[in-house]
């Protein structure tokens, strides 16, 4: 039987249950012993003393309340309120309509049109259309300024409308990896299938600068060179992580770094051959799958691989398109101005002269046109690719829904060929929205969208003014509020409730 135990003075230097150490009844307690040999004023002191050195010294914080008196390491914010986790929840909205005559809707759209109605009346702003989309349609959608705002004659502007065709620039990117990913379902080719297996005569330059640059380069000939790079890839050209510089053939820019962008002309090659030439004399900008760079090079070699695989020639890319992707989904898309489009084609004050460009063979990387209403199906296909119109099975969507590179500010990453940028939500969590820009001289827009939340945005804009993602993330925030609460709401009505086992020996409250 374990001898009694004094618990006078419990719980101030063991704990209370411990009885490791034997106690004998009527003797004095192990702090008295203690004490006996060192006053209980020197220990106070030396706890004092340790206290005021790490509070000088910065090792130790002191943070004084009077309900909850604390210490704080260095760098540790002082307690305000509880943290509340807010988990992700489903993307229920993805299959369920969303009523955009909702209150938290009609808000939003009206703060929204009062600021682009401000904006588009600035002198760097010729058009404006916006497009709030969710996988059962749009819930905002609206068009400003001047269709053709060249004409000195207000009577001949006009005003854009849904159908109105903007240049959308590197957006054709993503038309390209669309169809990239339309022949893949049907077993026509790889993501990670090498280049030369459809563009037979497609070599690199393998090493880099220093080699290229240096006495024993000159002279010498593609043909003289032994070693043999890796290969490069579909899914590496999709995601710029192919290392291929970003505009060949390479163009003078004259008064360099001082220089005027808008006089800057790129006389683009009638042909895919001179590009081709480029990338095998031309070392790599950096080694492949290291560092993304940016190449519409590399889309123009990929949209020539496409086609290919397809089983046509480089230039029969539009034809493909417009059979798989444009077709199909009874879009208006187009690479050329026709007599049937000319007069629904939205023109710039300046630079009207992109509008009647020819691209090709720089059609895949950025010669398309299209419309609010053509971006606004594609957006809801993308959104819920379970649609019967949906062009790509819900898990290839998911396939192609991933980051491949990660920059180190933690906020944007590259995918094939997205735009990564992490936007916190009304709780503050951040999510990933997957985007495609497109810039020309005065024609920029932006296709972006949420897949957990279920809404994106479309951003068509001419004008001198270039930075559509800035009204497409102020457009994100407008509406971002309501789309949470809904989602909140929706996710309480499916699977809020109170749970009881059939033993009732366990429950649940959600």
């Amino acid at each position: 039987m374990a001898p009694e135990v004094d618990r006078s003075e419990k719980g101030l230097l063991i704990g209370d249950n411990d009885e490791s150490i034997s106690y004998s009844s009527g003797k004095r307690s192990l702090k008295q012993r203690l004490l006996s040999s060192i006053s209980e004023r020197s220990i106070y002191r030396g706890v004092l003393a340790t206290l005021a050195i790490c509070w000088w010294t910065g090792i130790v914080n002191f943070s004084f309340n009077p309900s909850n008196a604390s210490l704080l390491w260095p760098g540790r914010p002082t307690p305000q309120k509880p943290y509340i986790c807010h988990p992700p929840l489903p993307a229920v909205l993805r299959s369920l309509p969303t009523p955009p005559d909702a209150p938290q809707f009609l808000n939003a759209a009206r703060t929204l049109d009062a600021a682009l109605t401000l904006r588009v009346a600035a002198p760097d702003m010729d058009s404006i259309s916006v497009a709030v989309v969710t996988p059962s349609g749009p819930v905002f959608s609206k068009t400003y300024g001047a269709l053709r705002a060249n004409e000195t004659d207000p009577r001949k502007r006009g005003k854009p409308d849904e159908d109105s065709l903007y240049r959308i620039a590197s957006i054709s990117k993503m038309f390209n990896v669309y169809e990239m990913m339309i022949l893949r379902e049907r077993g026509l080719l790889n993501w990670d299938d090498p280049v030369e297996k459809y563009v037979k005569n497609f070599t690199y330059y393998p090493d880099g600068w220093e080699e290229y640059l240096s006495e024993s380069h000159e002279g010498s000939t593609s043909g003289e060179r032994k070693r043999k790079g890796d290969p490069i890839t579909l899914r590496q050209l999709a995601s710029h992580m192919a290392g291929i510089g970003r505009d060949y053939p390479p163009v003078t820019v004259p008064g360099w770094p001082k220089f005027d962008r808008r006089k800057i002309v790129h006389n683009l090659p009638n042909t895919t051959e001179p590009i081709l030439e480029m990338i095998k004399e031309l070392p790599l900008v950096a080694p492949s799958y290291t560092y993304p760079i940016y190449s519409n090079t590399g889309f123009n070699v990929l949209g020539r691989a496409v086609a290919a695989a397809a089983g046509g020639k480089p230039e029969d890319y539009a034809d493909f398109l417009h059979r798989d992707i444009f077709e199909p989904l009874g879009l208006s898309s187009a690479f050329n101005v026709t007599e049937k489009t000319a007069g629904n084609v939205v023109v710039p004050a300046l630079g009207s002269y992109q509008t009647d460009m020819a691209f090709w063979p720089y059609n895949p990387a950025g010669g398309q046109f299209s419309s609010l209403k053509d971006l606004t199906k594609v957006m809801q296909t993308f959104l819920d690719p379970s649609r019967k119109e949906s062009l790509l099975s819900p898990y290839a969507m998911r396939e192609w829904l991933r980051p491949l590179h990660g920059f180190p500010d933690d906020i944007t990453e590259v995918g094939a060929p997205w735009e990564i940028v992490k936007v916190p939500d009304t709780n503050g969590n951040p999510r990933r929205w997957y985007s495609k820009s497109g810039n020309l001289l005065t024609s920029h827009s932006i296709f972006i969208f949420d897949p957990t939340t279920s809404f994106g945005v479309i951003v068509l804009m001419t004008g001198l003014d270039h930075n559509a993602l800035k009204i497409a993330i102020n457009t994100i925030q407008i509406f971002q509020r309501a789309f949470d609460t809904l989602l909140e709401q929706t996710t309480m009505q499916l699977y809020g409730g109170y749970w009881k086992s059939d033993d009732g020996k366990s429950e649940a409250i959600h």
